[in-house]
């Protein structure tokens, strides 16, 4: 009798231990493990990018109905196409990535689903790394091109091919590992 006492005293305690073990054993293999970052595959890899007509934007005008953003003016050169929205959080999250980027490489901007004036807003308030941008207020661009969401960023290649898509905010991770090897290797 005084054995099973013993041992019900010290269950608990090896319970304890064994699963503080097995948590430390999980941790570590999540933090040295390479994380494998899986991006949705476009089905537009590799293709010309889509012929519809986007209304450009001019930042200190107004909403130029009778201009269209005009990718031609980007033949020749590796530039890439920004899908954002002045209500996206996430959009928020990647405007410093953009900057940067913007300095490396043209960087057009979408606005999907938005207003102009809210559009305005946003750029004011987190800045504009954008060359030229573009109003997408019903969302049909963003069908064409096939975005499941905002953001969403594609590169295009100097023969105005589609070479790369990120579904959601482009990070520093992404942005160093992927895009800029992309960018150097074209």
């Amino acid at each position: 009798m005084k054995n099973n006492f013993s041992i019900l005293k010290t269950l608990p305690l090896t319970f304890f231990l064994l699963i503080f073990f097995i948590s430390a054993l999980v941790l570590y293999q999540l933090k040295n493990e390479p994380k494998k970052v899986q991006s949705i595959k476009s089905q537009l890899i590799g293709k010309n990018i889509p012929e519809i007509l986007i209304p450009e934007v001019k930042y200190f005008g107004s909403l130029n109905q009778k201009q269209n953003l005009n990718f031609k003016n980007f033949e020749n050169q590796i530039f890439a196409v920004n899908f954002f929205a002045s209500w996206c959080a996430p959009c928020r999250i990647e405007v410093p990535i953009m900057e940067e980027l913007s300095k490396i490489i043209p960087v057009i901007g979408v606005a999907y689903k938005d207003k102009f004036i809210d559009t305005k807003k946003f750029l004011t308030e987190f800045g504009n790394p954008y060359k030229n941008f573009g109003l997408d207020e019903y969302g049909k661009v963003a069908i064409e091109w096939g975005v499941y969401g905002v953001p969403e960023t594609f590169l295009i290649n100097e023969k105005g091919k589609i070479i790369y898509r990120h579904a959601g905010p482009l990070l520093y991770e992404s942005f160093k590992f992927e895009v800029l090897p992309l960018i150097q290797e074209n």
